[in-house]
């Protein structure tokens, strides 16, 4: 070829196709974003002849970045990967739209170690912003810059990408342009597409209370957005509609009538998960970006495991020809009847020895039934890869002196019996990429990555074909051996996943062309990584058996989660059922589990606060002209409604709170102060009766708005005839910032409003002793006589000793051993002791009640509440007991209800009491979390310190 005049040519570069040049006009392209030069003639031909740029870097997502939404996000990514300078970065992202969180009507500010200066909190995305900001910008930084003057930028915090500029650098990359709009943006599932359709699926449904429905959908939007996920309008109307559908038939159930479903459930937000009758059990569809139960991810998240399950379905069925709907196939039948057999076979806790035998499938068991329209899995060795996805999970709990991936890997190999050689290695492999690709973790790194990490011939020969990214990947697929041997099945589905895994439908797609085997392992290896929401979703909704994957791999997540079926022993006997091993059915649990009698205690307490919140001091005679001659059986209307609780639980649910965020703080600092952070509790609880912020905070407290989780709930600023003690001493401290305490009692008042908030100390400790001071300190805040606040500890240490399950009796013993430690107990005991005599002479009667007291001072609220709890066999009389004489009723009716909440459980409580309670939602989710931050492995996150900050 003859050599070409340079004036007659250009040479043209050849950027990565990562680069958005249309988006950054004005940041030229990187020189490093470019992978070379072609030269063209002036006429556009090609020549022929190209150049290499030795400066190139392959692009963030092809190296392992995280899918750009937003043009932030790439540039994000561009910074990440090295192809433009910091002071680039800042220069373009003056002109890039970004989120800012207006939880006020103003932008978060962050201040700067060290410095007088602060920094915008700003994110690249939607699906970024936390769900507790709901009101956002939409706003071109330079813009949010001219209303912020001098500022600087975090963007992404809490994230791996997270990036802040000082307000100087961005000074320097500023020049004067024409001012831009702003967009008051609200969240998805706060927009008017939502608020609008709400009243309508309220009154269709006969939703109660109303706002249920939109205190659900923010449980499940904070999860969502947990993964980094968040729901569409049009996803969040859905799913309300599968929850107001489940709620309607619960009604249904509980009126005894049959329950009724739509003829399309996918179009009402449900899907069909499968019962141990192997009947359709219709369930809100969570679009596989949220977990419903709540459980908390362990060592592998849920989504990842759904996501693995899902695409694994996915891939088969187009390996195996289908087109348009996408049917189970004879392969994933295959997968999930292993993953049946290791639910059967092992512990939930394993001890890291597989047992010598593992069950055969159930072949008339509901799994066979649910999936008997499958065909046959294909007839190759091959397919015994799948015990790989089958057997991963099992290493999700950590074992003691054993190698969780070894024993998944043990347990694929008794999975597969004695095929050995390739299909041992393979199976290994596979358990080690599926380990890692679970994570729990925010971001899983790509398939690529994890294969240079795992290393052997295999991942390396994988690795090598992937380098040459601009070869046909079909031509190189077919170039992995004779696609039948498990070597060949298992690199070709390795190969598609590594080059294409960043583009879910080209991996899926490419590795079909081998069948169903390569297939289903490259669709389980992307949603491993991506989960449900990172699948094609035309896909996802072409599966008919969605709920099914979606059922067991649920099944597989809670099974060995450290907070699934270990923890929730009521659930023993239905796992039992769906599973049966045995191993659940050898010793009956003893009672209810202590998830159930915390959530009892708090809720019970709720519901005598309801029950006598229209009737506290009224006679008994007036109650029964109120009330009819039974006196109180039911709700009675009272603020505004039924089942509104009063302060007595108002202050108890501010007392959990402050719990959880002293032990969350000792947990982080190695140290706190529990009562200075109730005595904050207790000012955020102040604030909502109306007092103002500056004045309810006190001068210790540096914080410039009520902080937390609990106070963002809007029903609690509703005054329900607080304490006039409780109310005042408050006040006095937002003055004055003096704390009661035992040894220096800020009044002489021995009134109940320490007692009635007092239960939830009971988790403070297993040391009695010091339950009882803090529940003593507690009360000592605002009540200064030794009856108002002795009944709180000994009350604390009653509750404690039900939690875990002692007799009543017994309890009230222990108790009353702590409390003769201290001076001045004798009122409090001599109260107790009546109390006791009292319960000889059988069931309660109003005048019984009364004959101990009238329930408004400390130890005769405790002392009420204890002779009822006693002379009644279960949680509804002992209510309605507590609650029908002539005394303080919430307050007895609350103080019984926590102790006959801990003794018979949540699952004792009658359901339309629960049903109408007010707040009853926020109850259970605090004391889970209760649970959760007092349990061996609290939550390290910053989300979890932002719902509880630290005081």
């Amino acid at each position: 070829m003859s050599e070409i005049d340079d004036s007659f040519v250009e040479w043209r570069p050849d950027v990565d196709p990562e680069f958005d040049e249309k988006a950054f006009p004005d940041l030229g392209i990187p020189v490093r974003a470019i992978r070379g030069w072609t030269q063209f003639t002036l006429y556009g031909e090609p020549t022929g002849r190209r150049r290499a740029n030795e400066q190139y870097t392959s692009g963030p997502v092809w190296r392992g970045f995280p899918e750009p939404a937003t043009d932030a996000g790439k540039l994000l990514n561009y910074l990440g990967a090295n192809w433009i300078s910091r002071a680039e970065f800042a220069q373009a992202l003056l002109d890039v739209e970004v989120l800012v969180p207006t939880p006020d009507g103003e932008p978060l500010l962050r201040p700067v170690p060290g410095t007088p200066g602060h920094e915008v909190i700003v994110y690249s995305s939607s699906a970024k912003v936390p769900g507790r900001y709901p009101q956002r910008w939409r706003v071109v930084v330079r813009e949010l810059l001219r209303h912020r003057p001098g500022t600087g930028l975090t963007l992404d915090p809490g994230t791996g990408l997270v990036r802040s500029l000082a307000a100087a650098e961005l000074v320097e990359a500023q020049t004067e342009t024409e001012p831009r709009p702003w967009i008051d943006e609200p969240a998805p599932e706060t927009g008017p597409e939502v608020a609008e359709a709400l009243p309508a699926l309220v009154a269709e449904f006969g939703i109660e209370p109303p706002d249920l429905l939109t205190r659900h959908l923010r449980y499940a939007v904070d999860q969502a957005r947990d993964h980094r996920v968040e729901l569409t309008p049009d996803e969040c109307l859905r799913y309300l509609r599968g929850f107001a559908w489940q709620y309607r038939n619960g009604v249904r159930r509980r009126a005894g009538q049959t329950p009724e479903w739509p003829a399309d459930l996918g179009a009402n937000g449900l899907i069909a998960h499968v019962g141990e009758d192997a009947g359709a059990r219709p369930v809100p569809w969570t679009f596989g970006k949220f977990f419903a139960p709540g459980t908390l991810a362990g060592r592998f998240a849920w989504h990842r495991i759904v996501g693995a399950y899902a695409g694994f379905a996915i891939g088969d069925a187009l390996g195996s020809g289908a087109t348009g709907t996408l049917p189970l196939g004879g392969l994933t039948r295959h997968l999930l009847f292993h993953t049946d057999i290791v639910l059967r076979g092992l512990p939930p806790v394993p001890t890291g020895e597989v047992p010598a035998t593992l069950p055969d499938p159930d072949p008339v068991g509901w799994l066979a039934v649910a999936t008997r329209r499958a065909g046959p899995a294909p007839d190759d060795l091959s397919t015994l890869l799948v015990t790989a996805l089958a057997a991963t999970p099992a290493g999700a709990v950590a074992i003691e002196g054993a190698d969780g991936e070894q024993y998944a890997k043990d347990v694929a190999r008794a999975l597969t019996g004695d095929a050995g050689g390739e299909l041992a290695e393979g199976a290994d492999l596979l358990v080690a990429l599926f380990q890692a690709l679970l994570t729990r973790e925010e971001y899983a790194l790509p398939v690529h990555l994890r294969l240079r990490e795992i290393g052997g011939e295999l991942a390396t020969s994988t690795l090598a074909l992937r380098e040459d990214r601009d070869a046909d990947d079909v031509t190189q697929l077919e170039s992995i051996g004779d696609g039948r041997s498990v070597r060949s099945v298992l690199g070709r589905a390795l190969f598609a996943a590594a080059k294409r895994g960043h583009d879910p439908e080209a991996a899926i797609t490419l590795a079909a062309r081998s069948g169903p085997v390569a297939g289903a392992l490259a669709g389980a290896l992307v949603g491993a990584r991506l989960g449900v929401p990172g699948l094609p979703a035309a896909w996802v909704a072409a599966l008919p058996d969605l709920g099914l994957l979606d059922d067991v791999a649920s099944d597989v997540f809670w099974y060995f989660n450290r907070n699934g079926l270990q923890t929730e022993t009521a659930e023993h006997a239905r796992w039992e059922r769906r599973y049966p091993s045995g191993r659940f059915t050898l010793a009956a649990p003893k009672g209810p589990d202590l998830r159930s009698r915390l959530r009892g205690s708090i809720l019970a307490g709720a519901i005598g606060d309801a029950l006598g919140a229209k009737t506290e001091f009224d006679s008994i005679d007036r109650i029964r002209e109120l009330a009819g001659p039974d006196g109180i059986t039911d709700f009675i209307p009272a603020y505004g409604g039924v089942g509104r609780i009063t302060d007595d639980t108002q202050m108890t649910l501010f007392t959990l709170e402050a719990l959880i965020r002293a032990h969350a703080q000792r947990r982080r600092t190695g140290s706190a102060d529990v009562a200075h952070s109730l005595q904050l509790a207790y000012q955020r609880w102040l604030h909502t009766q109306g007092v103002a912020w500056d004045r309810a905070r006190g001068p210790q407290s540096p914080v410039e708005a009520p902080d937390g989780w609990l106070i963002t709930h809007q029903e609690l600023f509703s005054r329900r005839a607080p304490g006039l003690t409780c109310f005042g001493e408050l006040e006095a401290y937002g003055r004055s910032g003096v704390r009661g305490t035992m040894d220096r009692p800020v009044n002489n008042s021995k009134g109940c409003g320490g007692v009635m908030r007092a239960a939830p100390v009971a988790l403070w400790s297993d040391d009695l002793a010091e339950v009882f001071r803090l529940g003593a300190e507690s009360a000592a805040l605002t009540h200064g006589h030794p009856s108002g606040y002795l009944s709180s500890g000994c009350f604390a240490v009653v509750v404690h000793e039900l939690l875990h399950g002692k007799a009543l009796l017994d309890a009230v013993t222990t108790a009353r051993a702590e409390l003769v430690k201290y001076p001045a107990h004798e009122e409090q005991s001599a109260a107790l002791d009546a109390a006791l005599a009292l319960a000889e002479q059988g069931p309660p009667t109003p005048e019984k009640v009364e004959s101990l007291g009238q329930g408004n001072v400390g130890e005769t609220a405790l002392s009420m509440s204890v002779y009822v709890a006693l002379t009644t066999t279960d949680p509804d009389s002992a209510l309605l007991a507590a609650v029908n004489h002539s005394g303080d009723s919430d307050s007895t009716g609350s103080v019984c209800g926590n102790l006959v909440g801990a003794m018979y459980g949540e699952e004792a409580l009658r359901r339309s009491w629960l049903d109408q309670l007010e707040l009853r939602d926020v109850m259970v989710e605090l004391a889970d979390d209760a649970l959760t931050e007092f349990g061996a492995d609290a939550p390290d996150e910053d989300r979890w310190f932002a719902r509880y900050p630290l005081d």
